[in-house]
């Protein structure tokens, strides 16, 4: 089953078109990485998908229903209400900087939206935090206020909290892009073990290894279109698409 489906998805803010057309489909256990150069539209198509940007015109699927219908800046459909929210809430995100409330504890953080948005009694809330915390490799830290976290840790947390919703997919906005490059691997790590456990998973990502070994498809966007996808190994190995070429020259010398 197709977890998120995308038609024609366009996006333009005043004059200026950022998304021009966008089809993707994720099935239900695939990882798939979207790279591409900077201002190629990737980060506002996760974010459109979300609905933290209101898409300008297309066909946004969730769980093969349909989530939100657009045209011309008028909306033809959005599913009811609860209903909305309830697909919405399917997606996890975890973005370039954390979002973490500094004045609530790690353990805090992990526990706030389970509690106030699924209902979640507060000791059962807690049991899942930790749950969590040890899944993300920080078990010892849930006293720990984020600014006693490095960036890594912080963004494993951010990770923890988005699970703590029990997503069906997850989207990542350029994870890594914020960290310092030794702290890049223990939040990669984390990934890859989420790709291994079947987690869905769609990521915007300028980590070209990970997209290499995790993605079961890679999409390559440019000029707010994907304008090749296919296996990691033919996307790396054996792209057809000129820009893609030059892309991956730049960035890796192939």
């Amino acid at each position: 089953m197709a977890l998120i489906r995308t038609e024609n998805v366009y996006k333009a803010f005043n004059d200026i078109n950022v998304l021009t057309g966008v089809n993707i489909t994720v099935e239900q256990g695939e990882v798939v990485c979207i790279i591409g150069p900077s201002g190629a539209g990737k980060s506002t198509f996760l974010r459109s998908i979300i609905h933290l940007e209101k898409i300008t015109s297309g066909k946004l699927f969730v769980e093969e229903e349909l989530f939100l219908h657009r045209d011309n800046n008028e909306t033809i459909f959005q599913a009811e209400p609860v209903k909305f929210k309830k697909l919405q809430l399917e997606m996890g995100m975890v973005f370039q900087s954390f979002n973490l409330f500094p004045h609530k504890t790690a353990l805090e953080n992990i526990m706030l939206a389970p509690i106030h948005v699924k209902k979640i009694p507060r000791a059962d809330a807690a049991v899942l935090a930790r749950e969590l915390l040890a899944k993300v490799g920080l078990a010892d830290k849930a006293d720990s206020f984020p600014s006693r976290l490095s960036g890594g840790q912080q963004q494993r947390l951010a990770i923890a909290r988005a699970l703590a919703m029990e997503p069906k997919i997850m989207l990542f906005d350029e994870p890594t892009s914020a960290l310092d490059p030794e702290l890049v691997g223990e939040v990669l790590n984390v990934m890859r073990q989420l790709a291994e456990s079947g987690m869905t998973m769609l990521v915007v990502t300028h980590e070209m290894g990970f997209a290499r070994e995790a993605a079961d498809r890679v999409l390559f966007m440019s000029d707010g279109s994907v304008t090749e996808e296919g296996a990691p190994e033919l996307i790396f190995s054996a792209p057809e698409n000129q820009r893609t070429k030059q892309f991956l020259n730049s960035v890796l010398g192939v």
